[in-house]
Formats: C-alpha cells, sequence, structure tokens
C-alpha cells in the first residue's frame, strides 16, 4: 500500500514522471519531479518524501544535502561505473541503465513497503 506516501524523482526523463506519475497517484502516492538546473522545483525543505529516486550519475549525492534526507530510501539510476562505486545499504537500491520501468516499479514498492530506517 503506497497511499500517502510521497516519491521524489531528481533529473531523470519526462517519460520516467510519467511512468511513475500513471502507477503510484491513482494509489494515493504523490510523485514529484525536480530538475537539476531548475531549482524552482524543489520540494519545500520541510517536506521529507518517502522515497527518492536519482537519476543522474553526477547528482547521487544530492539527497545528503537536503536537511532531513540523509535516511530516506533511495534509488540510483546510472552507469555501470557509477554502481562499482557505490556502497548501497539496505535502503539503497541501484539500477543501471538501461533500466525497465518494471524494476523501477518493483524497486520503489518494496522500498515503500519495507520498515523505516532506524539510523
Amino acid at each position: 500500500m503506497v497511499n500517502g506516501q510521497h516519491v521524489v524523482l531528481f533529473d531523470g526523463l519526462n517519460e520516467t514522471e510519467q511512468v511513475l506519475k500513471a502507477i503510484f497517484e491513482p494509489q494515493g502516492c504523490r510523485v514529484n519531479r525536480i530538475r537539476k538546473h531548475h531549482p524552482v522545483d524543489a520540494v519545500s525543505s520541510d517536506e521529507i518524501p518517502s522515497i527518492v529516486v536519482v537519476h543522474d550519475d553526477d547528482s547521487s549525492d544530492f539527497t545528503t544535502n537536503q536537511p532531513g534526507w540523509n535516511n530516506i530510501p533511495k534509488i540510483v539510476i546510472g552507469s555501470v561505473k557509477q554502481a562499482k562505486r557505490t556502497n548501497p545499504d539496505q535502503s539503497t537500491r541501484f539500477l543501471v541503465q538501461p533500466f525497465q520501468y518494471a524494476e523501477l516499479i518493483d524497486s520503489i514498492e518494496s522500498l515503500l513497503t519495507q520498515p523505516p530506517s532506524t539510523h
């Protein structure tokens, strides 16, 4: 159940945003997209999302720079090179491009339903 959850997509393709909205918004989940070059799109600083999808190799540190976002589950979509450098914990998933939307949706659903991290 994802009702009341909030997914933030950082950068990524318009298509990814559309797919996530089509899948999750009918289930009562909000989906927002933040574009690296358009900070106006940013989520308000007091609003902490349930999960962040980072679709940009150069921006995987984005969530650590947001107040209160350090322990938010995240999915990083990037290159094989980035995947080898990443040391994810249980609340981080990594998808290598090209990825299938089914993989992304399964990862999001899995992270949304796991118990919150106690870090």
